[in-house]
């Protein structure tokens, strides 16, 4: 096993328990929120970032770092969005700025300043997909806000990476939602998108690694 993909499991299951202790407590529920999952069964966190900071660790080059990021704020996501189908604008708010800081910052260690301009390419890209989406269906623009946060990640990747992702968006869903009406839930049926996205940015991620 590769020391970075030691080390990203690690620091990303420490980041699962800070993240875990935060989460049991439901602050993130609003009073109009309908909660789906027990806070008892948040400490699922915990596995969810230690696999998405070993992900990141297989990750070479100035992606590394962000990837790990990412993904660990992303297990944090799937959680949440499966728990009310919402994703808090009080993480996506501050998780867009500081994935674009350390973007810059491996950027400027590398030299490779080329990944900034795909990187914004990818956010420009993956968000306005998911933005018309959203104006024709029931995904909420918290999705959207995802789906931008992904395409700066994913954009340095190139276009398999950001449509890996993006099937992945739907494909997760459909999958779920043939599940719901096998139990007879009704068609209209809220989905939530954000575990597809996150599972995707971290199937192209380990992609990408695999084909260098």
């Amino acid at each position: 096993m590769s020391w970075w993909v030691l080390a990203g499991a690690i620091t990303g299951a420490l980041a699962g328990v800070a993240g875990w202790h935060r989460l049991r407590t439901g602050t993130y529920r609003r009073d109009d929120d309908v909660a789906r999952l027990p806070l008892k069964h948040a400490w699922v966190l915990v596995p969810l970032a230690a696999a998405g900071g070993a992900v990141a660790g297989l990750t070479s080059g100035p992606l590394r770092a962000a990837a790990w990021l990412y993904l660990v704020v992303g297990a944090a996501i799937i959680w949440i969005d499966l728990d009310v189908h919402r994703i808090p604008d009080a993480i996506t708010r501050w998780w867009a700025p500081a994935l674009a800081a350390v973007l810059l910052v491996s950027a400027a260690i590398t030299g490779q300043w080329e990944i900034l301009g795909w990187a914004a390419a990818g956010a420009g890209v993956l968000g306005g997909l998911f933005f018309v989406l959203a104006l024709v269906s029931s995904m909420g623009l918290g999705d959207v806000k995802l789906a931008a946060i992904t395409g700066l990640l994913l954009g340095p990747l190139g276009w398999s990476g950001l449509l890996t992702a993006a099937l992945a968006a739907f494909l997760l869903p459909a999958l779920a939602a043939l599940v719901l009406l096998a139990r007879g839930a009704g068609r209209r049926a809220h989905l939530a998108f954000g575990p597809g996205i996150v599972a995707g940015a971290a199937v192209a991620m380990t992609l990408a690694t695999s084909a260098t």
